[in-house]
């Protein structure tokens, strides 16, 4: 090959050689690690390393500063628990990502209430982010520092308060909002009185938000060995809980009922708003209903879907669709949901408007509370979608209704329609011409 030939054959190789470099960059920045490096959620570990996750790996948190220095929102994630040595050996086996920081990255890639992008996140994108990765099994409850016969740590409530200490060295200042989902819904319930006061003479401001984290002491169904009374009575004794001690007095002969939402919510002081689905599909699942096909099983989701009702009754602020879903604020599609045509979104937004200016708002925002008035799991069309967990594939609405008791062939005649054309029709048309029949 000439020299000349040799040197423009050599510029293609180099040419070639650069976009593929350039294309693997592409690829590489679309992955989740590199999203989680735009979008800035930095891993940070606690300055008191004594503090670690259940298998004794040291305990953090993700940070990103925000465009708004006095606005703070603090999620502490969720994922069940533990309650004894054969359910923490069981969870260690199957979930050891949330019981160790081993595998933590350096970045995440922040849950929707922590997105930056304001059509996500409209309500809190411009706030200092904080996410608490969950590794503790213990409702962020447990101060048990030693391990329990040589098996794990438990020490989620002490975690909690000192990330609030390094918080403060960050420049923590104006409002704190603490939020948490599932069994992090719970946290915050048990944590956010003391929070308050940690940060009261800092003069910072706390409000909270529980998603999901209201669970009821219903007793087991079927052939299920534990209630949720009797786990939570283990859970307190084998994590050292520390429930709040204003609700503890109450129970003194039972004070693991404090993990309980309803029994726990007269003694919470901080203001406080609570989204619940009506259908748990959590609070089912413990309870031993987890796929309804009978009429009898759907009996049982009516009934808890009635005490659920039953329990939020003296909540001041609360959002509760009738659905059958569990957590809502970490998915993307929480900006949707809505309770009598107000989303979720707005309802809090009003419930902030509150907290900053009082009463006078309350002629220009939504109710403070929102609760589903139709009685029917499903009936809302903004419920995320329901699917068989044999196939994974969307259950259709006619038939989910003919399977908890509905006439779906009466209603169709009610509506001068004939029941195949009404079995046809898509969740959108069907809502709204049953919502009267039913």
């Amino acid at each position: 090959m000439r020299g000349r030939d040799f040197e423009g054959f050599y510029r293609k190789i180099i040419l070639i050689l650069y976009l593929f470099f350039i294309d693997t960059q592409v690829v590489l920045c679309v992955s989740s690690e590199c999203a989680a490096r735009r979008e800035g959620l930095r891993l940070a570990r606690l300055a008191n390393s004594s503090l670690t996750c259940n298998d004794g790996s040291p305990a953090g948190f993700y940070f990103r500063r925000g465009s708004n220095s006095q606005h703070w929102v603090v999620y502490l994630e969720g994922g069940g628990y533990c309650w004894d040595e054969a359910s923490c050996a069981a969870r260690w086996r199957r979930r050891p990502g949330l019981m160790s920081s081993a595998r933590w990255p350096r970045a995440r890639r922040p849950p929707a209430l922590l997105s930056a992008d304001p059509t996500a996140n409209p309500l809190w994108h411009a706030s200092n982010h904080v996410l608490l990765p969950y590794c503790s099994s213990d409702m962020w409850a447990g101060t048990r520092l030693t391990a329990v016969n040589g098996s794990f740590i438990f020490a989620g409530r002490l975690i909690v308060r000192s990330v609030l200490a390094d918080l403060l060295r960050l420049g923590l200042a104006g409002r704190l909002l603490l939020v948490g989902s599932s069994a992090g819904g719970a946290g915050v319930m048990l944590n956010a009185d003391a929070i308050r006061r940690a940060l009261r003479p800092h003069g910072v401001r706390v409000a909270a938000i529980a998603d999901s984290g209201w669970f009821l002491d219903r007793p087991a169904k079927g052939r299920r060995s534990f209630s949720t009374d009797a786990v939570a009575r283990l859970g307190h004794s084998y994590w050292r809980g520390s429930p709040p001690t204003s609700c503890v007095r109450e129970f003194s002969e039972r004070p693991w009922l404090c993990y309980f939402g309803y029994r726990l919510y007269p003694y919470i002081r901080t203001p406080l708003f609570v989204f619940q689905y009506l259908f748990d599909s959590a609070q089912l699942t413990a309870e031993g209903v987890r796929a309804p096909r009978t009429r009898a099983q759907w009996d049982d989701v009516h009934q808890t879907g009635a005490a659920l009702r039953s329990s939020l009754k003296t909540v001041r602020s609360t959002f509760a669709p009738a659905c059958i879903a569990h957590g809502a604020l970490a998915r993307p599609e929480w900006l949707a949901i809505n309770v009598s045509g107000v989303t979720l979104p707005q309802a809090i937004s009003c419930w902030e408007r509150r907290l900053e200016r009082g009463t006078r708002e309350r002629a220009r925002c939504a109710p403070r509370r929102l609760i589903e008035r139709c009685s029917w799991p499903q009936c809302n069309g903004s419920c995320p979608r329901l699917r068989d967990p044999r196939t994974g594939e969307e259950v259709a609405l006619a038939a989910l209704l003919q399977s908890f008791g509905l006439d779906v062939r009466g209603a169709a005649a009610a509506m001068g329609l004939d029941a195949r054309q009404l079995a046809r029709m898509s969740r959108a048309e069907l809502l709204p011409l049953l919502a009267p029949h039913t």
